[in-house]
């Protein structure tokens, strides 16, 4: 579980950098190409050439556009999961602690201060590990 809650942040940004590449594929139509290509004088004396072609092709994103939907929808799951982990934590100080900690990415000094306490030890050890060992045997 301690490795789900700590892809939280992650998640977020992952969200965001989907989103915005959904939305170039969606704004991305069409394409300009250049390439070479070998031909020959259709009349005598045969001799090989080389033409330049280049123009406007239209992309069919829609494959990539599905497998980065799809991505996305993953993520958002994992995301909502982890929240309503969080938000069924029925203690309040426990629910703070793992609020503080995953969601808004605060390392431990900061969150025992935020609680009320000095030592950084307490919000991790008494009520963090405490609470997901508890829950372990239940999962």
């Amino acid at each position: 579980m301690k490795k789900t809650l700590r892809q939280y942040n992650s998640l977020i940004q992952e969200i965001k950098e989907l989103n915005e590449e959904i939305e170039k594929m969606k704004n991305k139509k069409y394409s300009y190409e250049k390439d070479s290509v070998t031909g020959s004088n259709a009349e005598f004396p045969y001799q090989a050439m080389n033409y330049n072609i280049e123009g406007i092709v239209p992309v069919d994103t829609t494959v990539k556009e599905s497998m980065l939907t799809k991505r996305l929808n993953k993520c958002e799951e994992l995301k909502i999961d982890i929240e309503r982990f969080i938000s069924d934590i029925p203690d309040s100080l426990t629910r703070r602690v793992f609020r503080y900690r995953y969601i808004e990415g605060l390392e431990w000094r900061p969150i025992a201060r935020r609680i009320g306490r000095h030592d950084e030890s307490y919000p991790r050890k008494m009520i963090h590990d405490r609470y997901l060992e508890r829950i372990k045997p239940m999962r």
